[in-house]
């Protein structure tokens, strides 16, 4: 076997390549990626090293996940999620209704928001995982202070598993045909805006900006317009509904309750798979992570809402403007949006699965 030399305990060993190798791995696996091709790689040289050993997660306290995200997921014949490079058990169970055996066979558990933890781990290596969406300021209990968690899954770039709220596929934005403003008529309202929570921000702009434009207002805040003028996006379920309703507009008033960097909701991203170009109050790195510089609008921009309100209505009558939003579709994407779309909500079962693999792979090899 070929051997090289290695500085080891301050004398020079022979190691074998393979060996050797294996260790370049493993240190490349001890740095944090900042950009997507680095994700890409971090998780291509886990599953490489894992060598097809499964990871085990049981999700303890899932708040809403069960309802909203569990359900989207497919499984292979052995239990394991299909699409995913990890071998990933992945499983909703109460901690009350975790058997004793299921507790020591579990890699992690798997809380969404608060703890739903054991007194003790069942041995050594398992991970205590929290994974989070809300921000810190609305939220401050969904952050560990405590420091009871191993891995951290937040929207923050800091947190051991960086997430966004995109919740599907983001290559088939690309297809998406953009909002056709050529059927507008002379008097149309062409922004609209949904939110249910009611904000000092939300309640001050949406109404100065009505002093100068309609605004198809259909959430708790300041609703003026009824579901019923678009009967077919009645009847869908939430979610489905909303996004129906948003495609309706050329424009849609993505206004977050609040700004901290790297949190942008689903009011950001659903605009993307809609067709509709999207107004921005939010976090103040968005435009680091958009699709492309040019695939948004922001409020900061303008020194009023007037000035705002006539730049909208000068979109809505200069097609080939309007449509200038729209190119990134045939272009290439940001290095900051690659890497939100593959860590996402959309893969986010796969990267934990990844990231507890990681961590083994580390710990195994140091033992």
């Amino acid at each position: 076997m070929p051997l090289v030399m290695e500085l080891l305990n301050n004398e020079y060993i022979e190691v074998p390549i393979e060996i050797n190798h294996t260790t370049n791995l493993i240190n490349k696996l001890k740095i944090k990626p900042t950009n997507f091709t680095e994700w890409k790689q971090r998780h291509y040289i886990t599953g490489y090293l894992n060598k097809d050993r499964k990871v085990r997660i049981y999700i303890t306290n899932g708040v809403w996940y069960p309802s909203q995200d569990f359900p989207r997921l497919k499984f292979n014949h052995d239990e394991t999620l299909t699409n995913c490079d990890i071998p990933c058990i992945w499983k909703v169970k109460d901690l009350e209704n975790l058997t004793p055996k299921e507790f020591k066979s579990a890699d992690a558990l798997l809380c969404v928001n608060q703890p739903s933890l054991p007194k003790m781990k069942a041995w050594k290596g398992q991970k205590f995982i929290q994974y989070t969406l809300e921000p810190t300021t609305h939220c401050p209990f969904c952050h560990d202070k405590n420091h009871l968690f191993d891995i951290r899954a937040t929207v923050y770039e800091n947190s051991d598993i960086p997430t966004s709220y995109i919740r599907m596929d983001t290559k088939y934005w690309r297809s998406i045909s953009p909002f056709d403003i050529t059927k507008l008529s002379k008097d149309s309202t062409f922004i609209s805006f949904i939110a249910s929570h009611w904000t000092q921000f939300r309640e001050d702009f949406v109404s100065s900006l009505e002093t100068h434009i309609p605004v198809a207002s259909f959430g708790g805040v300041r609703r003026n317009t009824d579901l019923h003028i678009h009967p077919e996006c009645e009847n869908l379920g939430y979610f489905k509904s909303k996004n129906c309703i948003i495609s309706k507009y050329p424009f849609y008033l993505a206004i977050e309750n609040t700004q901290e960097n790297d949190y942008s909701t689903e009011k950001l991203w659903d605009t993307f798979n809609l067709g509709v170009v999207p107004v921005i109050w939010g976090a103040p790195n968005t435009r680091s992570y958009l699709p492309h510089p040019k695939s948004a609008i922001f409020i900061e921009d303008f020194n009023s809402t007037k000035a705002l309100a006539d730049y909208l209505k000068y979109l809505v009558n200069n097609e080939t403007a309007y449509l200038e939003y729209h190119k990134w579709r045939t272009m290439k994407l940001s290095d900051g949006f690659e890497k939100k779309s593959y860590l996402s909500m959309h893969n986010l079962e796969c990267n934990v699965c990844r990231e507890v693999a990681r961590l083994r792979i580390i710990e195994g090899y140091n033992t």
